[in-house]
């Protein structure tokens, strides 16, 4: 039975050793520069704290997790400076964000972009501006399906009432002629007994 775990140990070893062959070694965590979004000085010190991927993904969390009520107020506290405008925009990333709010800070966005180094651009546009723009359009098809369907609920209910003023005057055609015939009747059997 030991010989049979010895052999299943060396195959197992063997299949790493030929896995890693094939890939290569794999690159130390904590050494990724992919998560540093910093590639000048004038970046780090613009975007501080925001030049790692973490600290996106921390504050985006937060955010998520905030009412929109609340997050309001604190875009409304924060100033103007770039850093300030990246978190508004963070925190104009939310689900219950109203569109005129989601909007402006696309606009917040683009006016920071040329401020970001290559790679912090592309983590802005896959994180934020692409999904915000997703949901932008997809509000804008929203409102413009209600409108349209708001005026063909209207169109239907006007039709409708033409509708019923038609069968009603066609009813009172229908008796008035109703009472023409029966006079008409009338006046033939008096002619007849004549």
């Amino acid at each position: 039975m030991k010989i049979v775990w010895i052999y299943l140990a060396v195959i197992m070893l063997s299949g790493c050793e030929l896995l890693e062959q094939k890939m290569g070694p794999l690159k130390d965590a904590s050494v990724n520069k992919t998560t540093f979004l910093c590639e000048t000085d004038e970046a780090l010190e613009t975007f501080e704290e925001f030049c790692q991927v973490r600290a996106w993904a921390e504050f985006y969390i937060d955010a998520d997790q905030t009412p929109w009520s609340l997050r309001h107020e604190s875009i409304k506290s924060l100033g103007d400076e770039p850093k300030q405008q990246l978190q508004k925009v963070l925190l104009s990333q939310g689900i219950d964000t109203p569109y005129a709010n989601r909007l402006r800070a696309q606009n917040w966005l683009s006016d920071i972009s040329s401020l970001m180094d290559e790679r912090m651009n592309q983590v802005a546009t896959v994180f934020v501006q692409k999904p915000s723009q997703q949901m932008l359009e997809l509000e804008s098809a929203i409102t413009i399906l209600s409108r349209v369907n708001a005026r063909q609920e209207k169109t239907i209910t006007d039709l409708q009432e033409t509708l019923n003023i038609r069968s009603d005057e066609m009813q009172k055609q229908r008796e008035q002629v109703e009472q023409l015939l029966k006079i008409e009747a009338d006046m033939s059997d008096e002619k007849r007994s004549n």
